[in-house]
């Protein structure tokens, strides 16, 4: 019988060899977790993550003075540590904590290391505006504004742009602002839509609108019919044309869309509607299709009362005398005293004619107009607008409906025994 082998039996229990590894590995875990807590703390307290933490004031400093020598030690252990090379540059451009430091030497490093940081551009913007080295003032205001939405950066261009124009012997500026917007125009478009806000005016801006648009791109459309809207609104009508002609780039008739066959175009010289409520107003205003003459404009009257004018176009008329004419139908208008369309100075509303009154027509279509003379003093700009003949019956209401088509305006000669301006 053969006897079984007996396995040897396996060691158990710590040896001190195993106890000292075990604990040099715990001891190294516990340090490599300290340290790597540590350096989050760092780089949080750096980074002003935790503001609150009050480890933090040890390792940013308590005062500015410490927090410049924090800074220089960052620098010192890591001379492309961005952003301390930022904030350095931003304290020694300050009164109180930029003593002893090279504000120009840490911008330039600040500019090399982080050249699209916010901060460092907001410094490089001020160091050109305060040398008036305007390409450079410039070039990093439009990239704050553009890249950043700097709202800052886009006042302080605003408020270059229309200085510009109130010192006009301020060549260089000028000369600077043409050559920024025509090597890139984009910039313009928030520094135009801050200027009223601002309450500079528009008008300032039009030789950078007019380098645009004979020289570039043109503006894009809801640019452009924001400018025509400020313009007006300024009196400046004749800009204001200006920006409308180079919309369309086509030539224009004195009135725009008389015979209602495409969209109103809302902010421009074309047709506005005043009453916009469809639901509660006392008009309706809207255009629709009629049989043989394509499209018409149709006002439906609800009994309601009514917003004055209905319908509003403003005019580029400059003094003279003019003819209007144009259809209008209606089976059903009942109306005491009917409708007139009228013609007014754009400034200050004063009235210069009306045609006569329009009532039902019994369903044919009948020709309406008037003649009238611009006078010197209107100014440039008129509004033709659609309202009742008798102020009382906007309040009381309307009802039925009048279509209109067919509308133009010509200039005529000036009557025998007058002048024309």
């Amino acid at each position: 019988m053969t006897a079984a082998l007996a396995a040897p039996a396996r060691a158990t229990g710590w040896t001190p060899a195993r106890a000292g590894v075990f604990a040099l590995l715990v001891v190294a875990a516990l340090w490599l977790g300290w340290k790597a807590w540590d350096v989050n703390i760092t780089m949080s307290c750096w980074k002003n993550e935790w503001p609150n933490l009050p480890v933090c004031d040890d390792i940013n400093g308590r005062t500015p003075a410490e927090r410049v020598a924090r800074l220089q030690e960052r620098l010192a252990g890591n001379p492309g540590d961005s952003q301390a090379l930022v904030e350095l540059a931003m304290r020694a451009h300050q009164p109180e904590t930029g003593a002893g430091l090279d504000a120009a030497a840490l911008l330039a490093a600040a500019g090399r290391a982080a050249p699209q940081d916010t901060t460092v551009l907001q410094l490089q913007a001020n160091d050109a505006l305060t040398a008036q080295r305007w390409p450079d003032a410039l070039d990093k205001l439009t990239r704050l504004s553009r890249q950043h939405h700097d709202a800052e950066a886009t006042r302080v261009l605003a408020m270059l742009v229309a200085q510009a124009a109130q010192q006009p012997g301020q060549t260089g500026l000028q000369a600077a602002l043409l050559a920024s917007v025509q090597a890139d125009p984009g910039w313009l478009d928030r520094v135009l839509r801050a200027m009223p806000g601002a309450k500079l005016p528009l008008a300032s801006a039009m030789p950078l609108v007019s380098q645009v648009v004979t020289a570039g791109p043109g503006l894009p459309a809801p640019l452009g019919l924001f400018v025509i809207r400020q313009l007006k609104a300024e009196g400046q009508w004749l800009e204001a044309h200006a920006v409308w002609l180079q919309l369309w780039k086509r030539p224009l008739g004195l009135l725009f869309n008389g015979d209602f066959e495409q969209a109103f175009v809302a902010g421009g010289f074309d047709w506005e509607v005043i009453e916009r409520d469809m639901h509660r107003g006392g008009a309706r205003v809207e255009l629709a299709g009629w049989r043989e003459r394509g499209q018409v404009l149709r006002v439906v009257f609800t009994g309601r009362a009514m917003k004055i004018p209905l319908l509003r176009q403003h005019l580029l008329l400059p003094p003279g005398h003019y003819r209007f004419s144009g259809e209008y139908q209606s089976g059903d208008l009942r109306s005491n005293e009917g409708l007139s369309w009228v013609f007014s100075c754009a400034t200050g509303g004063r009235e210069l004619a009306r045609t006569p009154a329009l009532k039902t027509t019994g369903g044919a279509w009948q020709t309406t107009g008037v003649r009238l003379e611009v006078p010197a003093d209107c100014g440039l700009g008129v509004a033709l607008a659609l309202q009742t003949q008798a102020p009382y019956e906007a309040r009381t209401g309307l009802r039925g409906e009048v279509l209109f088509d067919r509308f133009t305006l010509v200039q005529e000669a000036a009557p025998q025994g007058t002048t024309q301006p």
